[in-house]
């Protein structure tokens, strides 16, 4: 007996052990399977930046971050896809490339053509795919690493980019096209006429988990699918038209379908609703889809139950108001399909405590949780800014008020606006044409007339063609010692005259210049009677003739200036 149960408790245990090792092989094949789609796109910053592209009389080379020439610019087109690599691909006719490094020595040699992969339909000064190159040998195409390590070998007749999604491309075999990341992995296999991105996107993965709308064609024209960003095919393609609910963030993917006209909804491959209506819209307000089958509207939810029934002439969204309108009437559902009495129109909830809401005769005004009016005031705009503060707008003026309707900033501008990415308002007088900075204390700083306004990685640059001012990124005003203090020379203004003074205040340019720009590489820029010139850190001209230039935001670096136009990169130009 007692033999019996050990051999039975040997037996447990080699089952447990087995289920461990099953356990932890399918883990390792599930981990190894995740890291042929999970991939880091190379992220570089203005000051990261070692290269820069030179034009010179149509020609193109390579400048350091100082302005000295590392390639002679003599060739048709120089590309820098990695702007901290010695790696630069150069063509003399615009179709055979290959690769030099800083030297001007032949690297990643033996394929018919090294080429970088242009990136388009995303914001950077760095249109290239930063870490991977495609190779052509044998008049088919493959990827290589920055250093020449092979990824894929080369078979495909094309390798382009994918438009919004960086580090995706999209490979062509035989007329049919697919997508493989920069890893090499097969993404979706060459087996369509066309391919684009859904164009999803979010603050924290950017473009990463969009997805892939496929097309084929067939006997009765295109019909179009879908495919998840790993290449999951979610719909296959049968339909006449397919977009996604971008929207809509999240792991869901809600995407709008069509056939023969009429649309539908499906929700991570399954069905919401079917293809019976003529139009489909959503509010992102309360996450709500608004139908229309022929002639009459109506809301459903993003599981297909009814909010209100599609029996209307018209459906309007005002925040969590739903104005729903037959005839002369007007119903106003709430975003649960309650149908609630008031002459409010839209009722959009800012915080905790307010909203903003309209009524009848589009006058705006801030409410408490109780429905209790705020303002006496009947402003024809608010928007909220944060805490208990809005901007609001009364016979075509602009201030800054709080909840209780007192004053913050006068109703005296014309136009009050955030800074994208920062904490600080620009606030425009049109009658004086100048442009105001209100710091996050709702402080004003008085700005500068014609003044353009650029947003930089650390702070805020507002300037004109006569003047600069900056600010950090709270709207407080700085000097741009403080932005930079391991510069030898900063701009500075006097009796309306430009100079430039060491970091100790003295005198390195003369107060005679109508303005001057901050010292970039070892040079800065003056002008003078409309021309610009070129001086170093010592204050000595680099040549006595200059640039005009049409455009105020100028940069020098070495002899030459940067370029009005960044579609590809970052370019300087001029001979002095």
């Amino acid at each position: 007996m007692k033999y019996k149960n050990k051999s039975k408790k040997k037996i447990i245990i080699l089952i447990v052990i087995l289920l461990i090792v099953i356990a932890v092989a399918v883990g390792i094949t599930m981990y190894l399977n995740n890291q042929r789609y999970n991939y880091e796109l190379s992220e570089i910053s203005n000051d990261q930046i070692q290269y820069y592209k030179l034009e010179q009389d149509g020609k193109y080379g390579v400048i350091d971050r100082e302005g000295n020439i590392v390639v002679e610019p003599v060739y048709s087109t120089i590309d820098i896809p990695n702007p901290t690599l010695p790696v630069f691909i150069k063509s003399d006719d615009e179709q055979n490339f290959s690769a030099i490094d800083n030297n001007g020595n032949d690297i990643l040699t033996g394929y018919e053509s090294v080429e970088a992969i242009s990136i388009n339909n995303i914001s950077s000064n760095i249109p290239y795919e930063k870490t991977v190159l495609k190779y052509k040998q044998g008049g088919l195409y493959g990827l290589i690493d920055m250093q020449g390590n092979k990824i894929t070998d080369n078979i495909y007749n094309s390798i382009t980019n994918i438009d919004y999604k960086e580090g995706n491309f999209k490979v062509e075999q035989n007329g049919q096209y697919g997508v493989i990341n920069i890893k090499g992995t097969i993404i979706i296999k060459p087996e369509y006429e066309s391919i684009i991105a859904d164009g999803y996107y979010d603050e924290e993965t950017k473009y990463e988990r969009a997805g892939f709308i496929l097309r084929i064609k067939t006997d009765d024209g295109y019909k179009f699918g879908y495919a998840d960003r790993k290449g999951k095919i979610i719909l296959e393609p049968l339909y006449n038209e397919v977009s996604r609910i971008t929207e809509i963030t999240g792991d869901d993917v809600f995407l709008i379908t069509a056939n023969n006209g009429r649309y539908g909804v499906v929700k991570n491959g399954k069905e919401v609703l079917k293809n019976d209506f003529t139009d489909i819209n959503f509010d992102q307000n309360n996450n709500l889809l608004i139908l229309q089958k022929d002639s009459s509207w109506g809301v459903v939810d993003l599981e297909g139950n009814n909010i209100v029934p599609i029996d209307y002439d018209n459906i309007i969204i005002g925040g969590k108001y739903i104005n729903a309108q037959k005839g002369e009437d007007t119903l106003i559902f709430d975003a649960s399909g309650n149908n609630i009495d008031t002459d409010i129109l839209s009722y959009n909830q800012v915080n905790d405590n307010y909203a903003i809401v309209i009524d009848k005769d589009n006058n705006y005004n801030i409410v408490d949780n109780a429905g209790n009016k705020k303002l006496n005031e009947n402003y024809t705009y608010i928007e909220y800014l944060n805490n208990d503060e809005f901007i609001v707008t009364i016979d075509g003026k602009t201030g800054i008020i709080n909840a209780e309707g007192n004053s913050i900033i006068e109703v005296n501008y014309n136009a009050i606006q955030q800074i994208d990415g920062t904490n600080a308002l620009q606030a425009v007088d049109s009658e004086n044409n100048r442009t105001d900075i209100i710091d996050k204390d709702m402080q004003i700083h008085e700005g500068i007339e014609n003044a353009y306004i650029s947003k930089e990685t650390n702070y805020i640059k507002l300037y004109s063609e006569t003047d600069v001012k900056y600010y950090n990124l709270d709207g407080k005003e700085i000097t741009y010692k403080e932005i930079a203090p391991n510069n030898s020379i900063y701009a500075d203004k006097k009796d309306g005259k430009w100079g430039l003074v060491d970091a100790n205040g003295n005198v390195v340019v003369n107060y005679e210049y109508d303005m001057v720009t901050e010292q970039n590489g070892n040079v800065a820029g003056v002008k003078k009677d409309g021309k610009w010139q070129i001086v170093d850190t010592k204050g000595q001209l680099v040549s006595d003739n200059g640039y005009t230039l049409s455009w105020v935001n100028v940069t020098f670096l070495g002899k030459y200036y940067q370029t009005n136009n960044s579609k590809n990169g970052i370019v300087f130009s001029g001979t002095i």
